[in-house]
């Protein structure tokens, strides 16, 4: 008859370990954070960049005019109109979203091609901003910083 010695984890190895892990956490957190926060900015910028590109490409569909009004709701939170005429087309509220956004009105021509004299939203977070820049021609991009 054989016996086996059981093996396994002391109570110290499993202390080490834990501290360890408690190290490492530690360190990961912050920079977790802020990845969190920016990614926040970045998303809604996208959210206004996909509005854009609707309203424009309605613009092209319908061959007439579209406005895109977006109001600020005060230090935190935003909502986006897009209008033909007096027509409402499509609606986007985030006016209990954390993140703020410089008012504007955008407009696209039948061709596409911008007609406001505005061309640029600017999206921030925290310390974290983003840009809704309008060309010319129409074409929109999402780049980092604040409209100057």
């Amino acid at each position: 008859m054989s016996t086996k010695k059981i093996q396994g984890f002391t109570l110290t190895e499993l202390m080490v370990v834990v501290a360890i892990v408690a190290i490492i956490a530690g360190i990961a957190a912050p920079s977790f954070a802020a990845m969190i926060r920016e990614n926040t900015a970045r998303t809604q910028a996208n959210e206004l960049l996909a509005l854009a590109n609707f309203a424009r490409s309605e613009a092209i569909k319908r061959q007439s005019d579209i406005q895109v009004a977006i109001t600020s709701s005060g230090a935190s939170g935003w909502k986006a109109q897009i209008l033909s005429g007096t027509e409402l087309l499509k609606e986007m509220d985030k006016s209990s979203s954390v993140v703020s956004v410089s008012a504007a009105n955008l407009g696209f021509d039948m061709r596409g091609r911008r007609t406001s004299t505005n061309n640029c939203v600017s999206v921030s977070y925290s310390s974290y901003a983003k840009q809704l820049q309008v060309g010319l021609g129409g074409n929109l991009k999402v780049i980092n910083g604040n409209c100057s």
